[in-house]
């Protein structure tokens, strides 16, 4: 395995695209808004991973964000709460979506194509079982961890095994962005994906599968 360490401070996150803002007028009272969601790009990086080769690459990031493990904590909380037929239908579309983790606050809650009202996120929650009292625990969570968010880094792993190109430049992870809101206060987030491609967009820029941890500093 290539050793491919970058700790860098110029590496910046550009969104799929310019972010919507819902008013916040006569939204659900427990809830959360998507704003953006879709592949997003990380610059600034300098690295490359040969053809079949595989490395490790870190990276300070210039925004702030949910760590990995946050997401898996609001996850596991999301899920305890669904049926058990619910839970089969989620980790199924996980496996084959490129938002990976994230795929739970996107298809599950709204199927968010870029953006998604806090009264849409509130109905789709409800329509899947879950209760205003169970909304309002959940949301309270969220709005916990993103209220505490803070600049991070990424230790992601290249795969590049399988390429007969060498890969390098920039990184191409999903994104979920927008605000949390319930009755005691109203928070801004943003959540990335653990799974990245290197080198290119997927599925057609020739990039490599990369996993890895977003980690707060």
């Amino acid at each position: 395995m290539t050793n491919l360490i970058t700790r860098q401070t110029e590496v910046f996150y550009t969104d799929p695209w310019p972010p919507v803002v819902y008013p916040l007028e006569g939204a659900a009272e427990e809830s959360f808004s998507i704003e953006v969601s879709g592949l997003g790009q990380l610059t600034g990086l300098s690295y490359t991973v040969p053809a079949h080769a595989s490395g490790t690459i870190k990276a300070n990031l210039q925004i702030s964000a949910l760590t990995s493990e946050d997401v898996k904590n609001l996850n596991s909380l999301a899920l305890s709460m669904l049926s058990a037929s619910v839970q089969e239908t989620v980790r199924e579309q996980t496996k084959t979506s490129t938002s990976a983790e994230l795929t739970l606050w996107t298809w599950f809650f709204g199927n968010a194509k870029g953006s998604a009202s806090y009264e849409s996120t509130y109905e789709s929650m409800r329509s899947m079982g879950l209760t205003p009292e169970q909304i309002t625990k959940l949301m309270e969570a969220f709005l916990d961890r993103a209220s505490k968010m803070s600049t991070v880094e990424i230790n992601f792993f290249i795969n590049n095994l399988e390429n007969d190109y060498s890969v390098s430049g920039d990184l191409y992870l999903y994104t979920v962005s927008g605000t949390v809101k319930t009755q005691k206060s109203t928070q801004q987030y943003r959540m990335l994906a653990d799974q990245a491609a290197a080198g290119g967009p997927p599925p057609t820029g020739g990039g490599a599968p990369s996993t890895g941890n977003i980690i707060k500093l």
